[in-house]
């Protein structure tokens, strides 16, 4: 789903259905658009872990993969395909934060806020 840009929001083992030709995903009212939903990556990462939590159950290995982390990095630097192989493993990238640009990105939304602001009153 993630492929077609889109997470599912509520995906548990109560919304995957076997048909006899693989499994069906249901229930897709709260499914949202991956690139504009700010909450799509949360949301990814709560799915994939209801899954891994409840097929941990049977299958204690997966409980230590990280594949919903693998996978949205894939996505959001444009390399998740349905073809990818999945690891289960992930490890964030470590360096430093540029703090002073971070301030400089908030300050310069304050101040269009403000012209913003002064624009309609």
């Amino acid at each position: 789903m993630l492929c077609a840009g889109v997470i599912h929001g509520d995906l548990s083992e109560f919304n995957i259905l076997l048909a006899a030709d693989g499994p069906v995903i249901i229930d897709l009212p709260q499914a949202v658009d991956a690139a504009g939903n700010n909450h799509a990556a949360r949301m990814l990462m709560r799915d994939v872990n209801n899954l891994r939590t409840y097929f941990g159950r049977y299958a204690p290995d997966l409980l230590a993969t990280k594949y919903g982390p693998e996978m949205w990095s894939l996505y959001a630097r444009g390399l998740l395909s349905v073809d990818t192989a999945l690891t289960g493993l992930y490890e964030p990238a470590s360096g430093t934060v540029d703090l002073s640009a971070v301030l400089r990105e908030i300050e310069d939304a304050r101040l269009e806020e403000s012209a913003r602001l002064q624009r309609m009153g």
